[in-house]
């Protein structure tokens, strides 16, 4: 590490850093991806491993470029716009830094936690043992991840090591996922009990309500705006900041999410899947309330992204651990949705209107476009969440092409249909506001970016623009 010597017409950084990309055999197939963007693809997260830091701040901010380049990659961007991908993203990071002087191994490697000059230590640590793993890497990297001492660590920080190591795995990147073990590993923890090894095993094996199938997410969101504890959290401007809000929004969280069960069974896992990604999408476009401009949030759109690589965890996992790391998902979820004051639904027509469906061939054959146009703004997009966005809105559409086989009682209330293709419109088209330009000139120009703060509460409304 700590190479920093490159130019685009460099292609030893592919050896030095051992990168190598699968063609996300669980991803999306879609027109533009070749071998010429394959390998470019290849040879520029290679040079982000060996040139940049895991942070682009002294804040824990995450470096986001291999999410922004694999992201359009996948949906077909061509080599010149994954170059541009390159050159915007560089500019906001950190150089890569050497090691210190320390050898992590088997024995110590908790020693060093949440200290972030031990990153290439650990990336270096988790090379030798993936490698030492031979074909059983994929098992060994969520070994190290489902390690209780690791796995706090691993569902904070708003998902992200969780989407690092999605990626790894979903593009078969060795090299990817070691990075995503060691963020994993000098992250701080968001959390102060929920992934502790017992309180987390209460949250699996909680006592149900009502029926053998526990309460719906419908249900409990519900419950937690009700909630007295909910009620009567005060207003921030930044809940993150404020540690009385943080402990009642884990306290809600644990609660409420031991409520809601995961079968251990194939149909049941794909069943809550389903459920679990359709609310977060309504949740993330029906928090607008009536006479006020669109608003996306940051923080649950986050909520949307990861969720886009649960099945690529499920594919490497037994059937136990995917029901633990679906409940974790949604313990998180349901912790974001308390932070921000567990705002009202407001789910308009458009939403829940019935999706344009389409398959893959069909938009390789160019039968159906509404999609390409999307994919085309998403790549096009300066702001690096937007393509993470549409990819998951797109597995959503994806997946409700074939229906849940898992039948519930009349009580248990699913969501209703989700139209996929104007969530993703609305992301497309609202959030224009690039991460690479002057922000108080954007912002001059009336461009939009995504919204923080407590929207489930009335005095966050008193500051935002109406229509």
């Amino acid at each position: 590490m700590a190479d920093n010597t490159h130019d685009n017409t460099d292609y030893t950084v592919t050896d030095k850093a051992k990168m190598t990309l699968g063609h996300a055999p669980a991803g999306l197939y879609l027109p533009g991806i070749d071998e010429t963007t394959h390998k470019e693809a290849v040879r520029l997260c290679a040079r982000d491993f060996l040139e940049h830091h895991v942070f682009f701040n002294d804040r824990g901010f995450h470096n986001h470029l291999n999410h922004h380049l694999l992201s359009v990659f996948s949906l077909g961007a061509p080599a010149k716009r994954l170059q541009e991908v390159f050159d915007q993203n560089k500019e906001i990071l950190l150089p890569s830094h050497s090691p210190m002087d320390v050898d992590i191994t088997t024995e110590n490697f908790t020693e060093h936690f949440s200290n972030e000059r031990c990153y290439p230590n650990y990336v270096s640590f988790f090379q030798r043992e993936l490698d030492a793993a031979g074909d059983n890497w994929k098992a060994v990297a969520c070994d190290y991840f489902f390690d209780p001492r690791v796995f706090p660590l691993g569902m904070s920080g708003i998902f992200h090591p969780f989407i690092q190591l999605g990626y790894g795995l979903e593009f078969e990147s060795k090299t990817i996922v070691a990075t995503a073990l060691a963020q994993t590993c000098v992250h701080s923890s968001t959390f102060k009990t929920m992934f502790s090894e017992h309180v987390f095993a209460d949250i699996c094996t909680g006592e149900l309500e009502d029926n053998n199938h526990g309460l719906s997410l419908m249900q409990i969101l519900d419950k937690m705006r009700q909630d007295p504890l909910s009620i009567s959290m005060e207003f921030s401007a930044v809940p993150s900041s404020k540690v009385s809000i943080t402990d009642a929004a884990e306290r809600l969280a644990i609660k409420y999410s031991s409520l809601w069960s995961v079968p251990t069974t194939k149909e049941g896992i794909s069943a809550k899947y389903h459920e679990l990604l359709s609310v977060v999408a309504l949740v993330y476009g029906s928090m607008t309330r009536p006479g006020y401009k669109l608003l996306l949030h940051f923080a649950v759109m986050h909520c949307v992204t990861s969720a886009y690589f649960l099945p690529i965890y499920f594919d490497c996992l037994p059937i136990e651990r995917q029901a633990q790391i679906l409940k974790a998902h949604c313990a998180v979820v349901l912790a974001t949705f308390a932070l921000h004051g567990s705002p009202e639904l407001y789910i308009t027509p458009e939403i829940s209107s019935k999706d344009t469906h389409c398959t893959v061939s069909d938009l390789q054959n160019n039968v159906n476009n509404q999609w390409l146009d999307v994919f085309s703004g998403a790549i096009a997009s300066n702001d690096m969440h937007v393509p993470k966005v549409v990819r998951t809105l797109w597995r959503g559409s994806l997946l409700y092409s074939f229906p849940s086989k898992l039948t519930f009682d009349n009580d248990y209330t699913l969501p209703p249909p989700v139209n996929w293709l104007y969530l993703a419109r609305i992301t497309v088209d609202t959030i224009d506001f690039s991460r690479f330009r002057d922000p108080q000139q954007q912002a001059k120009e009336g461009k939009r970016f995504w919204t923080f703060g407590m929207v489930g509460h009335d005095k966050f409304w008193d500051t935002y623009p109406k229509e």
